[in-house]
C-alpha cells in the first residue's frame, strides 16, 4: 500500500475514532450536561420559606415553598427552573409578588440539593408530585404554573397531568433535540438522545390559558425557536417581549414578575366572574385559603422524609 495512502487512510481512522470518543462522551454524560447538574452545599432557609422534600431512589428531591408570613394565599406560582438554575437564588425575587400570591419551586435531581439523577421524566414525575402537595398545603388556591427555558418542557408536559389555572412560558423553546442539534451538528442526536423535550408535541394537549414571555435579545433559545412553538400552539398565546433583556437577565427583572402576577390574576378574575355569571342559582365562591401544616402526598412506591410533629417538612440542613 502506498505510503499516502496509508497516511490517509491512518487520518481518518484517528478522525473516527475521535468522532465515536466524542459521541460515547456526550452519551454517557447527557443528563449532567442537559440539566447543567451541579450540587451546592447545604444552607439554612431564608425567612418565610417552607422546605418539601420527597424520597426517591438514592435520595430525596427538595422543594421550596413561600409566601408572606400571614397573608391568606388565594394564587400561587409554581416555578419550574431553567438548566442550571440555583431556585434559593431565584427566591429572592419574591419580593415583587403582590399580596395574597405565594411562590413554589424545587431543584430537579442531582441539582442544587436534590439527589438523584436528573431526566425529562423524572423532572415531570417529581413537579406533579410536588404540585400535589401544595395542593394540599392550600386547598382551593388558584395555581399558575411558569415555566423557564428548559423548564417550560417541563411545565407543558405537567398540563397534560394535572389542572391548573394558566400557564406562562419564559423563553420557550420548540425541541430540544432541535435545540440542541444547532450546537453538535456532527452527532447523531436522534440516536443518541434520551430527552427530547419536544415541547411543539406536547403541547397538543395543553387548554389552559396561556402567555408567552421572551428575552429581547436571546442566544440560548432563538426566537424563532419560540415562534415555532407558539405557531403550533392549539389555542391563542399571549406574547410579551421584555426590553432589554437576555436569556439569562429575565428573570432578574421586576418587570418580569409582575408581568406573570398579572396575567396570573387577571385570568383568575377573568374565571371567577365566569364562574359568577354561570352559577345558578349564584353561590358564593369559597373563601381563600391560608396555609395548613400537612403532611406531603406521595405518589406510588415513594416515602416522605422526616416531618414534624404538624407534618411541617424539617428545615433543608435538618433533612441532610
Amino acid at each position: 500500500m502506498p505510503l499516502k495512502t496509508r497516511r490517509a487512510l491512518a487520518a481518518a481512522l484517528m478522525t473516527a475514532s475521535g468522532f465515536a470518543c466524542y459521541w460515547t462522551y456526550l452519551t454517557l454524560n447527557q443528563d449532567r450536561l442537559l440539566f447543567d447538574a451541579r450540587r451546592r452545599p447545604p444552607r439554612d432557609l431564608p425567612d418565610g420559606i417552607i422546605g418539601y422534600s420527597h424520597r426517591i431512589p438514592g435520595g430525596v428531591v427538595r422543594g421550596y415553598i413561600y409566601h408572606a408570613p400571614g397573608d391568606t394565599v388565594r394564587d400561587l406560582l409554581f416555578y419550574l427552573p431553567g438548566r442550571g438554575e440555583d431556585v434559593l437564588e431565584t427566591l429572592q425575587y419574591a419580593r415583587w409578588l403582590p399580596g395574597g400570591m405565594a411562590f413554589a419551586t424545587y431543584d430537579y435531581r442531582g441539582l442544587g440539593h436534590s439527589d438523584g439523577r436528573p431526566s425529562e421524566g423524572a423532572a415531570v414525575a417529581d413537579a406533579s408530585q410536588f404540585l400535589l402537595h401544595v395542593r394540599r398545603v392550600f386547598p382551593g388556591t388558584r395555581v399558575h404554573v411558569v415555566g423557564r427555558s428548559l423548564g417550560t418542557g417541563v411545565a407543558i408536559q405537567l398540563a397534560d397531568l394535572q389542572d391548573f389555572e394558566s400557564l406562562q412560558l419564559i423563553t420557550p423553546y420548540d425541541s430540544m433535540l432541535e435545540l440542541v442539534r444547532k450546537r453538535f451538528p456532527l452527532v447523531p442526536l436522534r440516536q443518541l438522545m434520551r430527552h427530547h423535550f419536544n415541547s411543539i408535541s406536547h403541547c397538543k394537549k395543553v387548554v389552559q390559558s396561556t402567555k408567552v414571555l421572551l428575552a429581547e435579545a436571546d442566544e440560548v433559545v432563538p426566537h424563532e425557536c419560540s415562534e415555532r412553538l407558539m405557531a403550533a400552539w392549539p389555542g391563542p398565546v399571549a406574547l410579551q417581549t421584555v426590553p432589554g433583556t437576555d436569556h439569562f437577565t429575565i428573570i432578574e427583572r421586576e418587570q418580569t414578575w409582575l408581568s406573570l402576577c398579572e396575567f396570573a390574576r387577571q385570568h383568575s378574575q377573568a374565571r371567577l366572574r365566569m364562574a359568577a355569571n354561570q352559577a345558578e342559582p349564584a353561590t358564593a365562591q369559597p373563601a381563600p385559603s391560608t396555609i395548613v401544616p400537612t403532611a406531603p402526598q406521595t405518589a406510588p412506591g415513594t416515602q416522605p422524609v422526616d416531618h414534624d410533629e404538624l407534618g411541617n417538612p424539617l428545615p433543608l440542613a435538618a433533612n441532610r
